[in-house]
């Protein structure tokens, strides 16, 4: 352990994280990001899946040097580049309409992500062990996607009254600015030497033996399946729900509300899903059911042309949907 700083120092380095994940959450563009592409970037349905296809892609790629990186130069340095790296990202998007510029957005926020990617948790583990709580590790992590969940709670609605009363373009610059501050909490970080420290696996050793363990489970087999489908058509449901909002003509200004209640609803069942499993004996029985709700809400959806029961339909969507984990 650094012996130039008492372990008792370390501790703010989990309120700084609260406070870098509630930065890290206000998310003035999420809730108007379709109509921001479409609109505003004159970018069809089409390219903006090749644009977040390109993205993903590219989060795959770095995910394996990022971790390297973030051992080479500290993983305090790695979380400074990451919040920089999203900023840069939110400020190329908005610089102007043009398919390149977004590209390089794209590639930037892939970075940070890839270097964020990890990195945190390592960082609070060895925090918290500095002070002899490891075990507290889930806490503080839920703690943070729970600030984290509240932020986009809250900036959802703030987009939505931007992008009206300001514009579209406005929403991703604020967001670039907003992102500036996360740098400057990353930058008050004060990372934990540990002695003995042992590197982790390499990510490509962790593949080879979760493909070995994969073919030889078949209970694994179908699980994974079903969760990589479920879990898809959950995120897809952020790239199309904003477009079926301006099918059944909600205004944009109501964009960012829906986004907040979708979150809202996200929350409750992340506390919801938890106390039904206690109280269910057969939790496969309970999977399917839960997966038949989504399935079937998903085929209404296509059906509902009353905006109320819409929401409705993508407010159970989102529940079952993110909490299924």
């Amino acid at each position: 352990m650094d012996s130039t700083v008492p372990s008792s120092k370390y501790k703010q380095n989990i309120y700084k994280f609260y406070m870098l994940y509630f930065i890290m959450g206000i998310h003035t563009v999420r809730g108007v990001y379709i109509p921001y592409m479409m609109d505003w970037g004159g970018l069809s349905f089409f390219e903006i899946m090749i644009l977040q296809s390109y993205f993903m892609f590219v989060i795959f790629i770095l995910e394996i040097p990022s971790g390297a990186i973030a051992d080479r130069i500290g993983r305090n340095i790695a979380l400074m580049l990451s919040a920089l790296s999203v900023a840069c990202a939110a400020f190329f998007y908005s610089a102007a309409p043009i398919f390149f510029l977004f590209f390089v957005g794209e590639t930037f926020w892939a970075f940070s992500i890839a270097l964020f990617s990890g990195t945190e948790e390592a960082f609070l583990f060895n925090t918290l062990k500095t002070m002899d709580q490891e075990k507290k590790l889930p806490t503080i992590l839920g703690r943070n996607q729970t600030i984290k969940l509240i932020a986009l709670t809250i900036s959802a609605p703030l987009g939505s009254i931007i992008a009206q009363y300001i514009s579209l373009q406005f929403t991703m610059t604020c967001l670039g600015l907003i992102y500036l501050g996360a740098f400057l909490v990353s930058l008050t970080l004060k990372e934990p030497k540990i002695e003995g420290e042992k590197q982790a696996q390499h990510y490509l050793t962790i593949i080879r033996v979760g493909f070995r363990e994969l073919k030889k489970n078949s209970v694994l087999k179908r699980l994974c399946f079903e969760r990589i489908i479920i879990s898809y058509l959950t995120f897809f449901l952020f790239w199309t729900y904003q477009v079926y909002l301006g099918e059944v003509n909600i205004p944009i200004l109501w964009f960012g509300f829906v986004a907040a209640a979708m979150n809202i609803v996200n929350m409750g069942f992340t506390i919801l899903i938890p106390w039904m499993l206690k109280r269910v004996k057969n939790k496969l029985r309970f999977l399917i059911a839960v997966d038949t709700i989504i399935g079937l809400s998903f085929i209404l959806l296509g059906f509902a042309t009353f905006p109320f029961l819409g929401i409705l339909l993508l407010l159970l969507i989102r529940g079952f949907g993110n909490s299924r984990t």
